[in-house]
């Protein structure tokens, strides 16, 4: 069984967990997007939407391979993290829309918390037990230690995840390879029927405000996120917290609604009008009507 190289620390199996911070440069892209949006949304309160595992579109399977190594985890049939979250601040990987087909970055992949959220095919072909049929995988974690150092792109899997790489009924046989020679490639992210979201995490207030960001079609990595308060023209930048946590410290009470815009890495922007109400409350989610192009 391989050693765990994410943040947490999973006793039942005396696995190791870290958190780093680095940035390197962002994977070559297999897709396309569309033009920025601009109009205004609408709140949405609640836990995340129990919905199917996002799908990708218009991917050309014969290109933009790339090799890597992958491992697992905690248990086998574990769905990530105990806490179901992991170093990029989702919630629920084991639900719709992750599924548990979630993985730990190795520092090319998480790009010091600006990778989270980005989605990869992976396919395994190196080990008899493998199908050879692709996955999709996102990244909600970050990947360390002596075991993620053996290649540039580390994928340390929940179990489910490593699981899936396998024929049918042999997913609790492939673990004992322990570590997988892999074939991968970023393909845009696709939350069907799904916009960005905001949640608003606990302890935020007027002079505070953070927000973990979901459901982002298209990269799914962020480099910038800047708000803009009430009727004012100004857009101020917000820092990021960690992982796909982002947040604000304020010199004044911050005055709603707030409007988000959300810039990728290539550069990409999506401008988010209102997309918090004035009247907004912790651990609450809004959905917009917004959302990156495929």
């Amino acid at each position: 069984m391989a050693l765990s190289h994410c943040i947490v620390l999973l006793a039942i199996s005396s696995f190791l967990g870290a958190c780093v911070a680095l940035s390197f440069p962002h994977l070559p892209f297999d897709g396309h997007h569309a033009i920025h949006g601009h109009r205004a949304i609408h709140s949405h309160h609640g836990i995340h939407g129990h919905h199917s595992r996002h799908g990708i579109r218009g991917h050309n399977d014969t290109q933009g391979w790339l090799s890597g190594s992958a491992t697992f985890y905690g248990l086998p049939t574990a769905s990530g993290p105990p806490d179901n979250g992991g170093a990029c601040g989702f919630k629920n990987v084991n639900l719709p829309p992750f599924n548990s087909l979630t993985s730990c970055g190795s520092k090319a992949l998480f790009k010091g918390g600006k990778g989270c959220g980005s989605c990869y095919l992976v396919k395994c072909t190196s080990h008899p037990l493998c199908s050879g049929q692709t996955k999709l995988i996102t990244i909600t974690d970050e990947c360390l230690y002596g075991g993620c150092a053996d290649a540039t792109y580390h994928f340390d899997m929940a179990g489910i995840a490593f699981g899936s790489l396998a024929l049918p009924g042999k997913e609790l046989a492939l673990h004992s390879a322990g570590k997988l020679a892999v074939q991968f490639k970023r393909v845009p992210c696709d939350y069907k029927g799904r916009n960005v979201a905001f949640h608003i995490e606990k302890g935020s207030n007027p002079m505070y405000l953070a927000f973990l960001i979901e459901y982002q079609n298209g990269e799914g990595d962020l480099s910038n996120v800047e708000l803009k308060e009430g009727s004012s023209p100004t857009w101020t930048p917000v820092k990021q917290s960690w992982g796909k946590i982002w947040r604000l410290d304020s010199s004044h009470p911050l005055q709603g609604p707030f409007s988000i815009r959300l810039t990728t890495l290539s550069g990409k922007t999506l401008v988010v009008n209102n997309a918090i109400p004035a009247e907004w409350k912790p651990n609450t989610v809004y959905e917009s009507d917004v959302n990156f192009g495929i």
